[in-house]
């Protein structure tokens, strides 16, 4: 065999080994927009970064009705990544926890071969995320400002006048990663703190519900019926205020967004 054959040979090999293992390695991903909007999707390394809006990975806008092919070398093989997309307005999005979300990962996604595809639903929608992130912000704080009993006969009721300043004391802040920072009064006036796991409803209006580890339901935080509109609707468009259901509470409580 002749020298230059030789080296044709084992370049020939080299480039094959290479190419197999790009193929193996990387693969294309597929974002897929059904929506009739322009999407901005933003990537993040880390379930960390995701929360916190830090550390971008990419940022890119995918027309509405088109798709988005990035290539499998975008990504690091074998590692979640996390996806934020959203709307002009915030209204389509997908901040929806996957804990609860019947095995269809709407923010995790992990490229792997033969299951690179992922889509924007015209069905995630709803004024959630605009309520509680403020369009893209990472959290936002809550205080009460009244106290409600409701009834189908007759409406609310106030009990606000009635409480003390410890029962009236409730704080809390909803945070993108699906978790809430609950603070409230004991009888003895000495500040309690509680972090409770929420699944964001996929719905119109405003509303996130508490959940326990066992997958009870222990609150909500909720917009569109707030006891300071019109009878007998109570309907709303606010986002800044919503109502509050905590755990161990009776009373609903009117929260204002700071």
């Amino acid at each position: 065999m002749s020298r230059s054959r030789s080296v044709l040979l084992i370049l020939l090999s080299v480039m094959l080994a290479y190419g197999c293992k790009k193929k193996d390695d990387n693969t294309d991903v597929t974002f897929v927009n059904r929506t009739g909007e322009d999407i901005t999707l933003d990537i993040y390394s880390s379930f960390d970064d995701y929360a916190l809006n830090a550390n971008l990975h990419s940022r890119k806008v995918v027309k509405a009705n088109e798709n988005l092919i990035m290539p499998g070398n975008s990504f690091s093989s074998g590692r979640t990544y996390y996806m934020d997309w959203y709307s002009e307005n915030y209204y389509r999005n997908n901040w929806l926890n996957d804990n609860y979300s019947n095995g269809n990962n709407r923010v995790a996604f992990l490229p792997e071969s033969g299951n690179n595809t992922y889509y924007f639903e015209d069905s995630y929608q709803g004024k959630s995320r605009t309520a509680f992130l403020s369009n893209n912000k990472s959290a936002t704080s809550w205080i009460a400002v009244g106290a409600y009993l409701y009834h189908s006969s007759t409406g609310y009721s106030n009990q606000w006048p009635g409480l003390n300043d410890n029962e009236r004391f409730r704080k809390i802040t909803v945070n993108k990663n699906f978790t809430a920072n609950y603070q409230f009064k004991d009888n003895s006036g000495a500040e309690q703190s509680q972090t409770i796991s929420f699944l964001v409803q996929q719905s119109v209006v405003p509303y996130i519900e508490f959940k326990a580890e066992d997958g009870r339901i222990l609150g909500n935080m909720t917009g569109g019926k707030l006891p300071t509109a019109s009878p007998p609707d109570y309907e709303s468009t606010s986002t800044d205020t919503v109502t509050a259901l905590f755990p161990n509470s009776d009373y609903i409580f009117l929260m204002v967004k700071q």
